[in-house]
């Protein structure tokens, strides 16, 4: 069932059961890692590191051209918001045999997952479909509970009592009777 297709309900279901959500790609099928706060600050960082500029309205075409080289990190972000802080490496095993297949040797090799999907991403999508499946997994996120969260503490630190200072101060070097 398209997900533009499912209820509320369903959707919420989903999610409280943890089930993991399907998207396809370029005719590729891809779990998308239930969110988490982890994921939710790599996102951000990523997310930092995108050119902070206005573009002139009337000069659309020639300022999105002079920023576009600075936009890889989309496909990261994409990336990110996919495979979740968990999946962003992977290690791997081979085995190979040596000296007249007498001797195995085992190597492991960690795999940037990130790199290869935002690579993939960037090449198979249309920018249209990047910004759309951005948006729809930033709103799976979670983001208004993780504001409630931080928001919340972020009251409680302001409103502990803090220790008081003396009422009179002096310029550093002068006497208070000068």
């Amino acid at each position: 069932m398209n997900e533009q297709q499912q209820t509320i309900e369903q959707r919420v279901g989903a999610t409280l059961l943890q089930q993991p959500r399907q998207i396809s790609i370029a005719g590729k099928t891809y779990s998308v890692a239930p969110p988490t706060i982890a994921t939710l600050i790599l996102a951000s960082e990523a997310i930092s590191l995108l050119p902070q500029e206005y573009l002139d309205e009337e000069h659309i075409v020639e300022e999105t051209l002079r920023i576009a080289k600075d936009c890889r990190v989309l496909g990261d972000i994409l990336a990110i918001l996919i495979l979740g802080a968990k999946g962003l490496t992977e290690e791997r095993t081979t085995e190979e045999r040596t000296f007249f297949g007498l001797r195995r040797r085992r190597t492991v090799r960690k795999i940037d997952r990130k790199r290869e999907l935002a690579d993939e991403l960037l090449e198979t999508l249309a920018p249209r479909d990047l910004s759309r499946l951005i948006s729809e997994l930033l709103r799976d996120l979670q983001l208004g509970d993780f504001f409630g969260a931080t928001t919340s503490l972020l009251e409680v630190n302001l409103i502990r009592a803090t220790r008081e200072v003396g009422t009179e101060t002096t310029a550093h070097g002068r006497s208070s009777e000068a």
